[in-house]
């Protein structure tokens, strides 16, 4: 597992097993691993692929495109579920939550 802590300028892109103890002044994104995320970031949580646990401070949003994840901490902006499963404790203090609805087609004979 890569552990990356300090403060990080920029966004941060996690291709593999990572436990992040950082401040991260952009965003982050988790393209495919497991992510544990105990910090704090200035920009937006992008979760496109993987697993996640977020037990920090994310001052944007929270976009779950098709992972796992868990939320354990706060989320200033809002918390989006567009593919995935996504989990909040109910402990956690969120800005608000939206789940993507997925268009029904019908198929006609």
């Amino acid at each position: 597992m890569k552990i990356l802590d300090g403060k990080r300028m920029g966004s941060v892109t996690v291709f593999e097993d990572t436990l992040l103890l950082a401040e991260v002044i952009g965003d982050i994104i988790l393209n495919s691993g497991h992510l544990e995320f105990k910090g704090k970031v200035l920009g937006n949580l992008y979760v496109r692929k993987g697993t996640c646990r977020m037990l920090g401070i994310v001052k944007g949003n929270l976009e779950n495109e098709n992972g796992d994840v868990e939320v354990f901490g706060t989320v200033h902006g809002k918390v989006v579920t567009k593919n995935g499963y996504t989990y909040v404790n109910p402990g956690s203090k969120i800005g608000t939550i939206e789940n993507a609805h997925r268009r029904e087609t019908t198929i006609s004979t």
